[in-house]
């Protein structure tokens, strides 16, 4: 065996060490059971929570209620959304944004003879 052949060997062992080390399984029940939080699969992503805590608990007594900042009806975009909103019912449903099409063009009307065309050869 040359030399380059034993430092080869040995650099690989050392990285199959390192790997090992970093599959080493993180088991979570043993560290919250020293802080009286049950643990669930579902729940492990960020920190627990304390169900006994005033936040969970003015949570618990009004569910379906939306949290955060409160929504001001007099302010100039909730006038603009309800315009929408009233644009929307009066068309229909719908509500045109964009740029309108002009018909008559000549990119529309060349349109329109490709899609005859392909109906045509189609059917």
């Amino acid at each position: 065996m040359s030399k380059k052949e034993k430092k080869s060997t040995q650099m690989s062992t050392s990285t199959n060490n390192t790997i090992n080390m970093m599959n080493v399984s993180f088991k979570p029940e043993g560290q919250l059971k020293t802080m009286n939080v049950q643990y669930s699969v579902k729940a492990q992503l960020g920190r627990p929570v304390d169900p006994t805590s005033a936040r969970q608990l003015r949570l618990a007594t009004a569910p379906g209620k939306k949290t955060g900042r409160p929504i001001n009806p007099h302010s100039a975009r909730q006038q603009r959304l309800c315009e929408l909103d009233a644009k929307r019912i009066a068309n229909g449903g719908t509500l045109k944004r964009g740029r309108p099409v002009n018909p008559n063009s000549a990119r529309q009307i060349a349109l329109q003879a490709a899609i005859a065309k392909a109906v045509a050869e189609q059917g």
